[in-house]
């Protein structure tokens, strides 16, 4: 029985190994290849994040006068492609099938804009809509990657691994 009269309570009847630290066992083994399954598809949405910023700052770049307003998209962009590289590393292709043909169509305009900024015969009202195009495409591509992680994990969550016990 603990007595609370004390400073400090202590309980006699409690063996002393039980806080004792070193009878604990260590911690198992992670191998890297358990690491990178369990932060690959983090680790990928995070490269893809930075991708698909700078498609969106190449998109913004072709168009004659600025538009910060697109740079407040960014967050927006870092959940999608986070949702990528997750989606990815489950193996949810299926559910990532619209997005990542929207993700091709944005990439599509956005070289074709790169090309055609490059290219002195390309008139400005070519390069404004292959940028807009892209634009719009990059914009669908975000939201369904969204509505996929969210249709994903609303069907089959994500579960933690099994503890090794």
């Amino acid at each position: 029985m603990v007595n609370f009269n004390l400073p400090a309570p202590v309980e006699t009847e409690k063996p002393a190994f039980i806080h004792d630290r070193t009878t604990r066992p260590a911690a198992p083994e992670t191998s890297r290849l358990t690491l990178a399954k369990r932060w690959g598809g983090f680790l990928a949405g995070i490269v893809l994040a930075v991708g698909f910023t700078a498609v969106l700052f190449s998109l913004r770049d072709s168009w004659g006068n600025h538009r910060e307003w697109l740079v407040t998209t960014i967050p927006m962009l870092a959940i999608a492609a986070v949702s990528l590289g997750h989606l990815t590393a489950r193996g949810q292709l299926k559910a990532l099938t619209p997005g990542l043909l929207f993700l091709f169509f944005a990439l599509l305009f956005t070289g074709a804009d790169i090309l055609a900024d490059n290219d002195s015969a390309a008139t400005m009202t070519a390069r404004d809509t292959l940028s807009i195009l892209g634009g719009i495409a990059l914009g669908f591509a975000v939201v369904l990657l969204g509505i996929a992680l969210f249709w994903v994990e609303l069907k089959d969550p994500t579960r933690p691994p099994v503890p090794e016990m």
